[in-house]
């Protein structure tokens, strides 16, 4: 059974070798397969149209890979979206993590955010770690979020947000959509976060 399906999309240093098993399918996009091959991880599918990607390059990577999908450059969706869709297909169920760095272009960044909203995907970066947190309420483990410095929330539509054990804590706060209200808040020495809002919002927490 698939318990995690990880799309890499970027060289990063996060430790992938905790998911080269048979428990986790592995989705290499554009150049992120090259850092799957530098790091010995295997690639269960690559997809992508591959233009950032040298021939020989290309060549690897289906020698590599235990599937490839070259897609058309001209498409509906962005790369990472396609295998985000393909990762559904593959498991309803299983835990989606999306590994991708910020880059120059404001507009794919910003997109990620869209993608976490609509997907309910985890992305991770050396620096960040963003998720959805679904209306209700949410703990979040020190022990997991204690190398983070800063924490921010985001939502797409008008909420009420309260947050405890936080540096910055409040109670039914109006939080509007993306508005900057609930940024650069942090991490309590061995508190547990808990988040309480009437509709999903986003976590970004970054060290």
């Amino acid at each position: 059974m698939i318990k995690n399906i990880i799309i890499v999309t970027a060289k990063t240093n996060i430790n992938l070798n905790i998911f080269n098993n048979v428990e986790s399918f592995i989705i290499g996009v554009e150049r992120g397969c090259l850092d799957l091959i530098d790091k010995k991880i295997k690639i269960d599918l690559a997809i992508s149209d591959f233009d950032q990607v040298l021939d020989e390059e290309i060549e690897i990577i289906k020698s590599y890979a235990k599937k490839i999908n070259k897609l058309s450059s001209e498409k509906d969706y962005l790369d990472g979206e396609i295998a985000i869709i393909e990762a559904k297909k593959i498991s309803s169920t299983a835990n989606i993590i999306f590994i991708a760095n910020p880059t120059k272009r404001y507009d794919m960044n910003f997109s990620i955010l869209n993608l976490i909203f609509k997907y309910g995907i985890k992305l991770m970066n050396d620096e960040s770690v963003i998720f959805k947190l679904n209306k209700g309420e949410t703990e979040l483990s020190f022990e997991n979020f204690q190398v983070y410095t800063y924490v921010s929330f985001f939502s797409k539509v008008d909420t009420k947000i309260t947050l405890k054990n936080l540096r910055y804590e409040c109670e039914n706060l109006e939080l509007k959509a993306w508005e900057n209200t609930c940024i650069s808040n942090a991490i309590v020495l061995n508190k547990n976060p808990i988040i309480y809002s009437d509709d999903e919002i986003i976590c970004i927490a970054t060290k």
